[in-house]
């Protein structure tokens, strides 16, 4: 049943052929009622013959020509009214041309051919027919039938293109939902591997420099330095499983662990430090509750910030300071940058890669603010301000950069190590 309604629908008939159709059934419809005696009569006649088919004829122009084919079958239904005096269902052909005026033309030119139709159709009736007023009404009666009939079409139409439209609309945002969707995890996932595994390749770059340099001086120093070098390549072994692991596994449940927060930057720092980099660093008394968006995005900021300095800055020396502000935490990172001018470390912290650009989509994230730059007396600091409300509102952790799982920002065997030797490249 579904193939035949199918090949019905795909069936493609001439518009021609069809009206030729409708117009003989007509004039057969008009041709059996004519038929049968009339006060006492046949009431089919040659001139009545001659005007059932040129109202055929003339409805078959109701496509190319809506308006006019309602003329001349209107035309015609009057003049069979006037001198035949005879009911017929010659209205019929009026109908079709009415329904093709509704379905063809706008609203004024419509409704003008339907009103100027039923009053002639009307006056006709009244002052030409001899008694029988209602009979001879009907063409008009049905002329309004085929309007009424046409506007309903025509509202149905309109309405299923709504609906289509409203459709390809729906679908069209989808795809635009999806593709956002895919857009932000990748950029999620390049801030994960920037912020976690860029930190410890720039460690263990450090540290098989210091290794290469005292190998032959200082044997100790050297296996202390490549102890460290080991460590970190595990840890980034260890952070890439659970990224490949979450991406493998993304439709099933994965035990999480508590995103890093301004609690561990005393473990962070310890790990820069071991790794030779000097930090100047007084916690804060009391910073009091913050939101965790606003944690995570501060203890990030820190981390880039330092790691930028171990990496473009040797003997440097690098301060950080928050401080918390009705309604904002502020946070600086400078460095003393010994050895670079202004322009070079401006340069240097520039060609970081995406860290500055990371650090930028975090602040714009929480809307915040962040000032880079160097430093007039020499160095480069890193100024961010994030506000609190905002940090409540959107407390969407992976806007800022939030790890799905474990996050081991510290090399392992930092603590052991305590403090190491400073400032030395």
């Amino acid at each position: 049943m579904d193939a035949v309604s199918q090949r019905w629908r795909n069936l493609r008939v001439p518009p021609l052929l069809l009206d030729a159709v409708l117009a003989f059934v007509i004039m057969i419809i008009n041709g059996i009622s004519l038929s049968e005696r009339q006060h006492g009569h046949v009431a089919l006649t040659l001139s009545g013959t001659v005007l059932i088919t040129a109202g055929a004829v003339f409805m078959m122009l109701r496509r190319p020509f809506p308006v006019i084919a309602l003329a001349l079958t209107s035309a015609v239904g009057i003049t069979y009214t006037i001198t035949q005096q005879a009911k017929s269902p010659i209205g019929l052909f009026m109908a079709c041309a009415a329904y093709t005026v509704v379905m063809r033309t706008e609203r004024r030119t419509r409704a003008v051919a339907i009103v100027s139709v039923m009053a002639v159709t009307v006056v006709a009736a009244a002052v030409y027919t001899n008694g029988e007023l209602f009979a001879n009404l009907m063409n008009g009666i049905v002329v309004l039938f085929g309007a009424a009939i046409g506007e309903a079409t025509r509202y149905r139409r309109a309405y299923l293109r709504e609906l289509e439209e409203r459709a390809v609309r729906a679908e069209q945002s989808r795809d635009e939902e999806a593709h956002r969707r895919v857009t932000e995890e990748r950029l999620r996932i390049a801030h994960e591997l920037h912020d976690v595994i860029a930190h410890h390749i720039a460690l263990i770059n450090v540290q098989s420099g210091v290794a290469a340099h005292v190998l032959r001086t200082q044997p100790a120093e050297a296996e202390r330095a490549l102890a460290l070098v080991r460590s970190g390549g595990r840890t980034v072994l260890q952070e890439l499983t659970v990224l490949l692991g979450v991406l493998r596994r993304s439709g099933s449940p994965l035990p999480t662990a508590p995103a890093p927060s301004l609690h561990d930057l005393d473990a962070l720092i310890k790990s820069f430090t071991a790794a030779g980099l000097k930090v100047e660093w007084n916690p804060p008394e009391a910073l009091g509750p913050l939101p965790d968006v606003i944690e995570l995005t501060a203890y990030r900021l820190i981390q880039e910030s330092l790691t930028n300095v171990l990496k473009h800055a040797p003997g440097a020396t690098a301060q950080v300071t928050i401080t918390r502000r009705p309604g904002t935490l502020n946070l600086t990172v400078t460095d003393t940058g010994r050895g670079l001018t202004s322009a070079g470390a401006a340069v240097a912290h520039v060609g970081a890669g995406h860290g500055l650009v990371g650090m930028r989509e975090r602040v714009a994230a929480v809307r915040g603010r962040l000032t880079t730059g160097p430093e007039p007396a020499g160095g480069f600091a890193v100024r961010a301000t994030l506000p609190l409300e905002t940090g409540v509102m959107s407390d969407d952790q992976g806007v800022a950069g939030g790890r799905p799982d474990a996050d081991p920002e510290r090399v392992p065997g930092a603590g052991e190590l305590g403090a190491g030797p400073t400032g030395r490249r």
